[in-house]
C-alpha cells in the first residue's frame, strides 16, 4: 500500500491554483496590514503560509494510515484516499467501472466524492503505465522548509498570475498602479471631493499632480490615516473617467483627461495602420536584419537581449516627423518610462545640447511617444534626420539630441505634387538642418500642398501592392542604374501610407515584377521596366 506522503514540490508548485482559503488569507492580510500591497508582497506571504500548512500536514501524516491514490493500484467502493496532486484532499470511492478506450490497455475508472463537496471526479485505477505511479514511488518524506524566495524564483510568474486572476474577480479587493487594497477599508470619496480634485488639476493646466497634492485641497474628513486616504483617493479617481493616471511604474500622477493632447488620446492620422496579412516566411535574412534596424514600432521583431544604456541613434520616419512622435519600437522601449497599468505616461524630454525641457507622452498600447513636434521644427530635423535618444540619470526624464545641427545644402530626395495632385519624388538641392540617413531622407518643398494632396488624393487609399509598385517606379527613375534600395522604398511609401517594413519587403520577394540585384537593391525586370 502507498502510504500518504507529501506531494513532490515540483508537482505541487507547478500545479499551483488559488483556493478559497487562499483568498481568505489575502483578505485577512490586507485587513491586518491596512496598507496597499504589491502583488509580489502578497505572493510571498501566501507562499510562506502554504509552506507552513504543508509542514503541518506532513507532521500530521506521519502517523496516518490513510492510503494515497496511485493510478496503478486497485480500490474498493467506500475506500477513503488521499490525493497528493490535489493538495492532499481526501475523497471516498463511490463507484467503479471498466474503462472503454480501445487505444489503451484495460483499466478501471473510479468515481470519487470529496469531503469539501466540490463534486465527484473520476480517476484511473489499475492503470500501470501512468506517470503518477513513478511520482508516488519516488516521493517520500519531503522537506517543505524551502524558502518562499526560492519558490517564487522558480514558480513566481505562475503563482502571481494565478493570484492576480482570482483577485480581479473578487469584489473585496481593488487595484491601482500595481498596488492592491481591501475594498472594505476604502474611505468614502464623494462627488464633491472629486469636483475639487478636478478644479485643482484645472488650475495646474491639467497636471500632472501626485495624489497628496490633490488630497490637500479636497476637504477630506480629518483624522484619516494618510496611506488609507491616498489609496482611497487614487481608487476614486481611477473609477472616474475625467481623470487619467499618467505616472511611471512606482509613482502615481494624475492628469485631467480633457486637457491631454488629442494625439495622445487617439492615434495621429499619419500613424494609423490597418494590419494586413503577408508572407513573412519569405523574407530573407538580409531583409529581416534591415527590419530590425529600422526601429518601426509596428514590426514583428523581438527586443534585444540587453538595453542600449549608451543611447540609440535613429532616422525619423516621415509619418513620425509629421506627427511629432517617436516609434516605441522593441529596441527603444527600455529607454522610456513604463507603468503597471497606465496606458499613457507623461514624462520630461530634455534637449541634451540646450538643456531645454518639455513634456512627452508614452502611449503604450499604440507604441509611440508624442510631444516632439516643436522640437523637430526648432532643430530643423527633417524626415530621415538622425537623432539620438539617451536614458537620463534623472528619473522620469529622457535625453534628446539632434546630430550635427547645422545648415547645409545637399542633393536629397524631395516630394513633388503633380497637376493632378499625385505625390511623387525627385532629387533637388535643398537646405538640411541636421545629419541624416540618405536612404530615409525626404524633403518637402511645399508642406501645405503635400498635406492637401495626402488628405484629398486617392494614393493613400491604394492597396499596399499597388502603392508599393507605383512608388518603386518613381524611385527607379531617380538614378541611372534604375535600382531601388529596400530602405528607400520603405521610407518613400510611408510618405503616402503608413506601412511597416514587412508588407513592403514581402512585395519585393514575392512579386515577379521585382528582381534582386544584390546588397538590398532591387530593379524592375526588363519587361516591367518597358511598361513603366
Amino acid at each position: 500500500m502507498h502510504k500518504a506522503s507529501a506531494p513532490a514540490p515540483e508537482l505541487y508548485w507547478a500545479e499551483f491554483d488559488v483556493r478559497q482559503q487562499d483568498l481568505e488569507f489575502i483578505d485577512n492580510l490586507l485587513l491586518e496590514r491596512e496598507v496597499p500591497l504589491m502583488m509580489e508582497e502578497m505572493s510571498e506571504a501566501l507562499v510562506a503560509h502554504r509552506l507552513e500548512l504543508l509542514q503541518i500536514e506532513q507532521e500530521s501524516r506521519s502517523n496516518s494510515e490513510l492510503k494515497a491514490y496511485v493510478p496503478g493500484d486497485e480500490y474498493e467502493v467506500g475506500e477513503s484516499l488521499v490525493f497528493q496532486s490535489l493538495d492532499n484532499r481526501v475523497g471516498t470511492v463511490s463507484s467503479i467501472r471498466e474503462a472503454n478506450n480501445p487505444d489503451l490497455p484495460p483499466f478501471e475508472v473510479i468515481q470519487v466524492s470529496f469531503e469539501d463537496r466540490s463534486g465527484p471526479k473520476e480517476f484511473a485505477a489499475r492503470f500501470h503505465e501512468h506517470a503518477l505511479n513513478l511520482v508516488a514511488t519516488e516521493t517520500g518524506e519531503t522537506d517543505f522548509a524551502t524558502s518562499p524566495e526560492y519558490i517564487l524564483e522558480r514558480y513566481g510568474p505562475l503563482i502571481t498570475s494565478k493570484i492576480e486572476a482570482r483577485l480581479q474577480e473578487s469584489t473585496d479587493t481593488v487595484r491601482i498602479a500595481g498596488r492592491w487594497f481591501h475594498s472594505g477599508l476604502l474611505a468614502d470619496i464623494s462627488e464633491g471631493h472629486l469636483n475639487l480634485a478636478e478644479a485643482v488639476l484645472d488650475v495646474a493646466e491639467g497636471g500632472p499632480l501626485p495624489t497628496r497634492s490633490l488630497a490637500e485641497h479636497m476637504e477630506l474628513p480629518a483624522g484619516l490615516d494618510p496611506l488609507l486616504t491616498e489609496f482611497s483617493v487614487d481608487f476614486a479617481l481611477q473609477e472616474d473617467e475625467r481623470f487619467d493616471e499618467v505616472g511611471p511604474a512606482g509613482k502615481v500622477l494624475w492628469y485631467l483627461k480633457r486637457l491631454e493632447p488629442d494625439d495622445v488620446l487617439q492615434v495621429p492620422e499619419r500613424l494609423a495602420y490597418t494590419p494586413r496579412a503577408y508572407d513573412r516566411e519569405r523574407l530573407t535574412e538580409e531583409l529581416l536584419a534591415l527590419e530590425q534596424s529600422l526601429d518601426d514600432e509596428l514590426s514583428e521583431v523581438k527586443a534585444p537581449d540587453t538595453a542600449a544604456t549608451e543611447g540609440i541613434t535613429l532616422p525619423i520616419l516621415f509619418p513620425h516627423r509629421k506627427a511629432g512622435t517617436l516609434p516605441l519600437s522593441a529596441r527603444l522601449q527600455p529607454l522610456f518610462p513604463t507603468a503597471y497599468e497606465a496606458p499613457r505616461i507623461r514624462f520630461i524630454l530634455v534637449d541634451e545640447r540646450t538643456r531645454d525641457r518639455f513634456p512627452g507622452w508614452v502611449v503604450r498600447e499604440e507604441r509611440y511617444v508624442y510631444g516632439l513636434g516643436d522640437w523637430y521644427s526648432s532643430n530643423d530635423v527633417p524626415a530621415g534626420g538622425l537623432i539620438k535618444i539617451t536614458p537620463s540619470e534623472t528619473e522620469g526624464e529622457v535625453l534628446l539630441q539632434a546630430l550635427e545641427p547645422r545648415q547645409r545644402n545637399d542633393w536629397i530626395r524631395m516630394v513633388t505634387i503633380d497637376d493632378a495632385g499625385n505625390i511623387g519624388f525627385t532629387v533637388l538641392k535643398h537646405p538640411v538642418g541636421t545629419a541624416y540617413d540618405e536612404r530615409m531622407m525626404v524633403g518637402q518643398i511645399d508642406e501645405q500642398a503635400l498635406d492637401e494632396a495626402w488628405e484629398n488624393g486617392e494614393q493613400r487609399r491604394m492597396s499596399p501592392e499597388r502603392l508599393t509598385s507605383q512608388v518603386f517606379r518613381e524611385l527607379a527613375k531617380l538614378n541611372p542604374q534604375a535600382s531601388v534600395h529596400a530602405k528607400s522604398l520603405y521610407s518613400a511609401v510611408n510618405v503616402i501610407r503608413r506601412l511597416p517594413p514587412g508588407p513592403i519587403f514581402a512585395e519585393l520577394v514575392t512579386q515577379s515584377t521585382y528582381e534582386h540585384v544584390g546588397d538590398l537593391y532591387w530593379k524592375l525586370n526588363e519587361s516591367e521596366w518597358k511598361r513603366a
